[in-house]
């Protein structure tokens, strides 16, 4: 990992700012298996889902999937569980919370994967159970990204402030800052080309355990260090 003369990383000393990164590399994976594997549908980005519904409902072919509608329903359900689990943990503090919230992610990533690997051929209600419990998980971590309010990095949800950020203040944003949007960037399109090359050459199965893998370091390596 770069590091500064200080021996401070580009995301500082503090361990969050490099989860975050490298959850957001795990979202663009996400994403791209779920829309080249379950049939047109984003699990993180809800936007998306609110303009393939749009295209559903304005009658274009090949856009009559209810997975969409599924992972909207999906990832409110990620964020309620997600304030149910801040309240339950707010003695200890948000920070405190992300660590579970990993753990919670990791669960629904298993059991998503466990799923992909016992449904034969994945029918159409395994896909969209498939789509619901990813969906679930990605609110998990959204919401819980969203309360620690780290400075420029919030993940999918805030992906097009932080490009209009890191041009708009190229000028006079402090470099740290600047890298942390540029790496919020580089790190879903990252993310989502591997996910699409594992599709191409692994398929659904094996790319839905690689992005649980990497969820299960993450979650091990936060639980190892101390954040502040």
């Amino acid at each position: 990992m770069l590091r500064t003369r200080s021996g401070r990383t580009l995301v500082g000393s503090d361990p969050l700012p490099a989860a975050i990164v490298a959850l957001t590399v795990v979202g663009g994976m996400v994403d791209a298996i779920s829309f080249l594997g379950l049939g047109k549908v984003f699990i993180g980005m809800m936007t998306g889902n609110v303009i393939v519904l749009g295209f559903a409902f304005g009658g274009v072919p090949g856009f009559s999937e209810p997975g969409p509608l599924v992972a909207i329903v999906g990832f409110v359900a990620g964020i309620l569980l997600a304030g149910c689990g801040e309240r339950m943990t707010s003695r200890r503090g948000r920070r405190h919370w992300f660590r579970h919230a990993l753990v919670v992610e990791v669960v629904f990533l298993v059991a998503t994967t466990a799923l992909a690997w016992l449904a034969p051929g994945t029918s159409p209600l395994a896909r969209d159970t498939i789509t619901a419990l990813l969906a679930t998980a990605m609110g998990v971590r959204c919401a819980t990204i969203r309360g620690l309010a780290v400075p420029d990095l919030v993940v999918t949800f805030g992906l097009t402030g932080a490009l209009i950020g890191l041009v708009q203040d190229s000028g006079t944003a402090a470099g740290r800052q600047s890298a942390r949007r540029l790496g919020v960037v580089l790190a879903l399109g990252l993310g989502a080309a591997f996910g699409a090359l594992l599709m191409e050459h692994a398929g659904l199965r094996w790319s839905l355990l690689s992005a649980t893998a990497m969820v299960g370091a993450i979650a091990v390596a936060v639980r190892g260090s101390e954040l502040p």
